[in-house]
């Protein structure tokens, strides 16, 4: 399993590299016109993509067999699930969102922006988690 756990490691540096990008981003705009837009879809798509379909799922088998080996208690297990169905759900809403304010429809850009900067600080506290919890266990 420590192979795994390695791989699932470098994900999160990876993934951290990408939320980095997003809070570098000294005046985060997304309207179309916005300096950088197309590298904050990008950003935004990898970052609610690749988690959701491969990283999370991985994740998600763990704590079910640490749950079974009782190896992990079932609170922080499911809070884990718990926060990776969060994160898919807020990342579908974010994309839809910042494709209707690059679009120009009735969509306050402002408050997207600040949508973007909570997604990527639940990512964040979500990798941070598991890092302290679920990989020691594993």
């Amino acid at each position: 399993m420590s192979t795994v756990i390695e791989s699932l490691h470098a994900d999160h540096l990876r993934l951290i590299r990408v939320v980095r990008l997003l809070d570098e981003q000294a005046n985060l705009h997304t309207g179309a016109t916005a300096p950088n837009i197309a590298l904050l879809v990008d950003a935004l798509c990898y970052l609610t993509r690749f988690p959701d379909v491969t990283h999370h799922t991985l994740e998600d088998r763990i704590v079910e067999r640490l749950l079974a080996k009782k190896a992990l208690s079932i609170e922080l297990g499911r809070e884990i699930e718990a926060q990776h169905l969060t994160l898919i759900q807020e990342g579908r809403d974010l994309l839809r969102d910042l494709e209707a304010a690059t679009g120009g429809e009735n969509m306050s850009q402002d408050l997207v922006d600040i949508h973007v900067r909570l997604y990527a600080e639940r990512l964040r506290h979500n990798m941070i988690i598991e890092e302290l919890t679920l990989f020691p266990a594993a």
